[in-house]
């Protein structure tokens, strides 16, 4: 699936200018304590930890050639910067649910328009089981809205093979002890997000890809289905209008800089634009 992030043409101009401002905010060097903080070594995390997983998707046309979208997933994190483990000593993982919706065109792009994202810190082992949804059901640590992102989509709806997906959400809540600026865990990142005054966001790039029903794990099938709350059973057929996808790759923080916090949204969905537009023009496919 391969998120799209796109403005109306007046704002373009605005989101190039801003992209390197936005660029910088991007956190590096920070520390993860997916126990808790005291309960384990923090793990310095250069620039993003690692996501694997799954979500469902079903779509609804609104005419011939467009369509809206609701989607259900989990993912875990089972390693940072491209597969490096985490701190030895760690006994949980991080975890997260979501749920997105959005609008689309057949055959051409699609974007999202809203959804959340909750993070919890889960023990080593648990994800997979039939505890919470596929093994997520432990500590709520944080929760994002989502607030951009599109993908550019097959003529039946499926998301655009190994296409890179886009995401941009802004937290809502970090619980403290989980998340640091610092390896010795005194300067805290939920402290951000708890200031009035501060932003936090986070910026998901992954792969996605239809699942076909004979390599469909049904048991994280099941579960996703369950946590949609919708009546029936799970259908996993384009041609019907709904299908699994996988998700894998990366999830970054930032922080905006003053007087930035409207503007830094704007300049990430421009340069969004203009990769797309550079893809395009080379004849290359995302």
């Amino acid at each position: 699936m391969s998120i799209r992030t796109f403005l109306a043409s007046a704002a373009v101009a605005a989101g190039m200018a801003l992209a390197p401002v936005a660029h910088s905010a991007v956190l590096t060097n920070w520390y993860l304590d997916a126990d808790g903080s005291g309960s384990g070594n923090a793990t310095r995390i250069t620039s993003f930890v690692d996501i694997v997983g799954g979500a469902y998707i079903t779509l609804t046309p609104t005419s011939l050639t467009t369509f809206t979208f609701d989607e259900w997933g989990a993912v875990r994190s089972p390693s940072h910067d491209f597969g490096l483990p985490y701190a030895v000593g760690q006994t949980h993982e991080i975890a997260a649910l979501f749920t997105a919706s959005g609008t689309g065109t057949f055959g051409g792009d699609a974007f999202f328009t809203g959804g959340t994202l909750h993070l919890y810190s889960i023990p080593v082992g648990q994800w997979g089981s039939t505890t919470g949804t596929f093994g997520v059901d432990g500590v709520p640590i944080a929760s994002f809205t989502i607030t951009g992102g599109g993908l550019q989509v097959n003529a039946d709806g499926t998301p655009v093979a190994n296409g890179q997906v886009e995401l941009i959400a802004k937290a809502s809540y970090l619980a403290p002890g989980y998340f640091f600026y610092d390896a010795a865990q005194t300067q805290d990142i939920a402290d951000t997000v708890n200031d009035p005054e501060g932003v936090l966001f986070g910026f998901a790039t992954v792969n996605a890809n239809q699942i076909p029903n004979g390599q469909l794990n049904e048991d994280f099938a099941d579960e996703i289905f369950e946590y949609t709350g919708l009546p029936g059973t799970w259908i996993n057929d384009p041609n019907l209008g709904s299908f699994f996808v996988s998700n894998n790759g990366q999830f970054r923080l930032a922080v905006p800089e003053p007087g930035t916090v409207a503007l830094i949204g704007v300049g990430l969905l421009g340069l969004a634009l203009v990769r797309r537009r550079e893809r395009t023009a080379g004849g290359l496919m995302a």
